[in-house]
């Protein structure tokens, strides 16, 4: 893009012509999703073809923003953009990761496959969250959620005791349950996990 256009482009989307944004999102989307699977198409930090076509949108709404703000130079328009898609990615599979990690000790605990609270390896995070039951509340909270567990259907049951106790990946898991795809089995995993939290609550 020449520096003519690229400031023809800021000047118009500040003056509200979102229009002319339609150009550079279509030259640069179906790139940047492709190139986001390609990138993690394994591993920890594992990619989908619906995760990825949110991630870009989501980073082409930041460009604009940045656009708006006139905090972007007319270089590599394409790469800047991929940048801002990957460090989005990379940030929300961290903070999903971390989170997870939470969960799978809480149900651990609960379904007295943790160490007792009180040991002093025990994740300081959870002992935080779970400080106002101690004592006798501490045995409330884990029959109740021994009790919302019951309440759950067999395959609900199957799949969060393969993921969080067994530990294995969503990706294997999802050969092992016959889901047509791996965010079909991440939807599927956080709705039981969901459901559990809902039927504990309900039984307290």
């Amino acid at each position: 893009m020449t520096d003519e256009a690229f400031q023809h482009l800021v000047k118009e989307l500040q003056a509200g012509n979102e229009k002319v944004l339609d150009q550079l999102f279509i030259e640069n989307y179906e790139y940047c999703v492709n190139h986001l699977c390609k990138e993690f198409h394994s591993g920890n930090h594992y990619c989908s073809n619906d995760d990825s076509r949110d991630t870009v949108m989501d980073g082409f709404l930041k460009l604009r923003g940045e656009l708006l703000k006139g905090k972007v130079e007319n270089k590599n328009l394409r790469g800047y953009l991929l940048i801002i898609c990957r460090n989005m990615w990379l940030k929300k599979v961290q903070k999903e990761r971390s989170k997870l990690s939470l969960d799978i000790e809480k149900v651990e605990y609960y379904l007295g496959q943790k160490e007792d609270l009180y040991n002093e390896d025990f994740n300081p995070m959870l002992k935080k969250e779970l400080a106002q039951d101690l004592t006798q509340q501490e045995k409330l909270q884990a029959d109740t959620f021994q009790a919302a567990w019951q309440k759950l259907g067999d395959k609900c049951k199957q799949l969060l005791h393969a993921f969080y106790i067994e530990k294995i990946k969503l990706k294997d898991l999802q050969e092992r349950f016959n889901y047509s795809s791996y965010d079909t089995i991440k939807s599927m995993r956080r709705k039981c996990y969901n459901g559990l939290l809902k039927w504990k609550d309900k039984l307290m």
